[in-house]
């Protein structure tokens, strides 16, 4: 009779179950409640990391409770049922990154802790200090669609490659209300923020290095949340700068567009597409349209995001058209800029209207728009959007458009001389 002396290892379902509830004392379900009707207006997870006792989430979860403590307030429950009231102590927008502490109870004889609930578990939260390999196993928790803190297994795919700012692509379900949990590796060790899911198992998370640098900000005291809410103006308008000066540097090499020579992917993280009308017996006209964006969206409230950066290119032709029918056509375009926001945050654009001829296009003539909105609670922050047409001949037509979101008026600068001293005739 043959015995075996292998050894029967436990199955990775029963490793991610000790994972689970080795780790679970460290999660939380924060909520930012309308304080008239104590009524839940939004619902994410957060967690526990470190020693300081400091709860992680996302801006996104508690930026109302930020923005309009008149109206929210932010309430957040232990998974074992408690309640612990917190404050927030650091901010970090561009990485849509929250650090809670908690506050003192004015009533001490309640089931709810002064201090966050086992805030030093057996096995806490730690950050990871090495990165995964692409496909290692990661797990995420958090309070997936409200209904109970959970677990989801997936699969680490490194940074984002067609985004600005770092992100990690995760392989897994992330559903509404798991942003702000923890993304761990089998060792329990946190490698990244729930941030963000994009259905069909595709999610991204927040890299831990930027939380452990505003836990860092949070634990020096240095500022506080007023002074960081009235940095937030400066935190963008940098982080733009930085886009562009990255864009600028990028690869400028112009590639043909019907009579146009332009600009496309001059980096990894923009993302051309193009696109033409449908041509069949009926058609009197044809367009083709290239355009490019960076789809890099910093989220500031409810209401009003910023970030991407567009440059669109159109061309039209008609051999069937008249060439005052061809420019009515033409001259309908409308345009509109890449970002949320509504009266409340920013201006209406003020625009300036003129002709003018290109750099390297010799004498074509273009009637360009060049107009700007202002950020209301922000100052020196602008949204750019720019579009120049011309008709080379009367059965043709050029359209050049961009818009910028969230930049200052010298990076604006730049990045409109460079753009259109780039393009060439083909």
């Amino acid at each position: 009779m043959f015995v075996s002396n292998a050894v029967a290892f436990p199955s990775q379902e029963v490793l991610y179950g000790q994972l689970y509830e080795e780790l679970s004392p460290a999660l939380f379900v924060v909520e930012t409640v309308e304080r008239t009707s104590q009524s839940k207006s939004s619902v994410g997870s957060g967690f526990t990391v470190g020693g300081a006792g400091f709860i992680a989430t996302n801006y996104h979860v508690v930026a109302s409770a930020l923005l309009k403590p008149d109206q929210y307030q932010l309430r957040t429950q232990h998974q074992d049922g408690s309640e612990l009231e917190v404050e927030i102590a650091a901010v970090d927008p561009i990485h849509d990154l929250a650090v809670l502490r908690s506050l003192p109870l004015a009533q001490p004889d309640k089931a709810t802790s002064t201090q966050v609930p086992n805030a030093t578990p057996k096995r806490g939260l730690h950050f990871a200090a090495l990165r995964p390999a692409v496909g290692d196993p990661l797990l995420a928790l958090g309070n997936p669609l409200d209904i109970g803190l959970s677990l989801v297994p997936g699969t680490y795919n490194g940074n984002m490659k067609k985004d600005y700012r770092s992100r990690i692509h995760f392989t897994g379900a992330l559903n509404p209300g798991m942003s702000g949990g923890p993304a761990v590796n089998t060792a329990g060790e946190v490698v990244g923020i729930n941030v963000a899911g994009a259905g069909n198992s595709v999610g991204f998370l927040v890299p831990a290095t930027h939380l452990e640098a505003l836990i860092s900000r949070a634990e020096s005291g240095s500022q506080s949340l007023a002074e960081q809410k009235a940095q937030f103006g400066d935190m963008v308008r940098a982080h733009q700068a930085a886009l562009v000066d990255d864009l600028l540097a990028g690869n400028w090499e112009l590639q043909p567009f019907g009579p146009l020579k332009i600009p496309k992917e001059v980096r990894d993280y923009v993302n051309c597409t193009g696109a033409a009308n449908e041509l069949d017996a009926d058609a009197k006209w044809r367009q083709s349209v290239s355009n490019c964006t960076v789809n890099d969206r910093v989220f500031l409230s409810r209401r009003l995001d910023t970030g991407p950066v567009e440059m669109y290119f159109a061309v039209y032709e008609s051999d069937d058209l008249s060439a005052i029918q061809f420019a009515n056509l033409f001259a309908g375009g409308t345009f509109s800029p890449n970002n949320r926001g509504s009266t409340d945050d920013l201006t209406t654009y003020d625009c300036v209207e003129r002709w003018t001829r290109l750099p390297k296009l010799g004498e074509q003539r273009f009637k360009a728009s060049y107009c700007l909105r202002a950020y209301l609670d922000y100052p020196d922050l602008y949204d750019v959007l720019y579009v120049a047409r011309a008709m080379p001949s009367a059965t043709q037509g050029l359209y050049v458009h961009y818009t910028l979101a969230g930049v200052g008026r010298e990076s604006a600068q730049r990045f409109h001389d460079k753009l259109l001293g780039s393009l060439e005739w083909n």
